[in-house]
């Protein structure tokens, strides 16, 4: 029996870890994390992760500051993308057929994963509302296993602008609110630990920390287990993942436009993710 054997929502075998998988309605994963930390780079590959163990997966850009995942998989005309998603969904006209026709599919061997591109503009952040966007969810839940959201960075509340009485940042905490997980990515240094302990002033949900680009030369000899008494002691939640430094291994990903999975198969940062994903898919909701 292989691992994907385990976590194939269509099979049929008489495993209890399968049986409580089975038994789980879709899981809505939201990526958030400090500005540079690398969180576009850990949900589009937790996404293929999910994708290459035969699940449904859609990966959703709702970054409404730096919108990349476009970019990072060499998308040189993405389409609408959100925008459409979110006016069909605000008319009540969303359909699975819609979402199909609105996504990219990218085809990896026997597998596919659909992206759901980002804002083709700054100036339009007001069209990702609450109400559209938990209407779409709700119909992704029912024809996805995984979906996984790219977040912006920004959780300030408060800020509107003289034209509109939107938060500025609402769209990003309705995400994390309607998520059954968040992941807040920090880079492994200590400008991204400051930064990211800054950030957290403004948290008030739970979240799984996860240090992104993880090595001794910026923190030292025991680099993880620094990480770990670090995030005990000042915000007291357990670090739920580390993701090495592999530079060759992303600047390769960067090059050829495509997830770790593919292009450096044996990356150890790519096996920390894949642990990550099989961590997510056995946790209770």
């Amino acid at each position: 029996m292989t691992l994907a054997d385990l976590v194939r929502p269509s099979a049929k075998i008489d495993n209890p870890v399968l049986a409580r998988i089975e038994a789980r309605s879709a899981r809505v994963i939201s990526v958030w994390g400090s500005a540079a930390s690398g969180k576009t780079t850990v949900a589009l590959n937790l996404g293929f992760e999910f994708a290459s163990m035969d699940m449904r997966v859609l990966i959703v850009d709702a970054d409404s500051y730096h919108p990349s995942m476009a970019s990072h998989l060499g998308f040189t005309e993405p389409g609408p993308g959100i925008t459409a998603v979110l006016r069909l969904a605000r008319s009540n006209r969303l359909t699975q057929a819609e979402v199909l026709r609105l996504t990219e599919e990218i085809q990896f061997g026997s597998k596919s994963i659909h992206v759901l591109t980002g804002l083709n503009s700054p100036s339009r952040w007001r069209e990702l509302d609450a109400d559209a966007l938990e209407n779409a969810l709700q119909l992704f839940r029912e024809q996805f296993d995984v979906v996984v959201l790219d977040l912006a960075s920004e959780l300030e509340q408060g800020l509107v602008s003289a034209n509109s009485d939107v938060a500025r940042n609402a769209s990003t905490r309705s995400l994390i609110e309607f998520s059954d997980f968040a992941l807040g990515v920090f880079g492994a240094d200590s400008v991204g630990i400051n930064r990211f302990l800054w950030d957290c002033r403004e948290v008030d949900f739970t979240f799984w920390p996860i240090a992104n680009r993880v090595r001794s030369s910026t923190l030292g000899k025991n680099a993880e287990r620094q990480l770990r008494d670090t995030m005990h002691r000042l915000l007291r939640v357990e670090l739920r993942a580390c993701v090495p430094e592999d530079a060759n291994a992303t600047d390769s990903s960067l090059l050829r436009a495509e997830p770790l999975c593919l292009c450096a198969k044996g990356s150890k940062a790519r096996e920390a993710i894949r642990h990550l994903a099989l961590d997510l898919l056995d946790a209770d909701l």
